[in-house]
């Protein structure tokens, strides 16, 4: 393809490395409970799957209902250091995102729910700084990765066509719905691999 004038990346363990064990373990510490009855009662349940789809489109609902299933009330400051305690940025994908922001549009999509969104600036402003107010996560849409959908959803938001734009995941369903939609894709295993397919479309 030429070279895209849109590039979506995708957040954890593309634009940082995502350790749910240690947030996991951040949030044990807090409700002096297990990981493995957090990851449960949070993970387990489809309660995140329910909030990246856009069941609780406010961050307080979403909040009171994450601490409901924690049992123990937790902050708005507890869950955002639980969360960013988890995530370590990866400087070269960074800097790459940089690069292609000197000839294309650059944008940040991740199945993420309303905290995450108002948050990203405390949670990880390294990704804020770069993108902007290009930074999407999917419970806006009312569905999640990998459903085609999302990403008609999302290139409609941003006026642009399918065919113009690339996105980058590191999951393999994400990349294969994307493709359904028409979108140029990449599936992420190692960062030397997407400078390279980068380099192949003009960045």
């Amino acid at each position: 393809m030429a070279r895209p004038r849109l590039v979506i990346f995708d957040m954890d363990d593309v634009l940082c490395r995502y350790e749910l064990g240690r947030r996991l373990r951040a949030l044990g510490a807090i409700a002096n409970k297990s990981p493995r009855d957090i990851r449960a009662a949070i993970w387990d349940s489809g309660f995140e799957d329910d909030a990246d789809a856009g069941r609780y489109p406010e961050s307080e609902t979403y909040l009171a209902e994450f601490s409901n299933r924690l049992g123990h009330p937790l902050s708005r400051e507890q869950w955002i250091e639980a969360r960013k305690v988890s995530m370590t940025p990866d400087t070269n994908v960074l800097a790459l995102a940089a690069d292609c922001a000197r000839k294309s549009r650059i944008v940040l999509f991740t199945n993420n729910g309303p905290l995450l969104k108002e948050s990203l600036p405390q949670i990880f402003p390294e990704a804020a700084a770069l993108f902007g107010q290009d930074c999407y996560c999917s419970y806006e849409f009312g569905v999640k990765k990998p459903d085609p959908a999302v990403y008609l959803k999302l290139l409609e938001r941003l006026g642009m066509a399918a065919g113009s734009a690339w996105f980058i995941d590191d999951k393999k369903s994400n990349v294969e719905g994307a493709r359904m939609a028409g979108l140029g894709a990449h599936h992420f295993t190692h960062y030397h691999r997407l400078a390279k397919a980068a380099a192949e479309l003009g960045f």
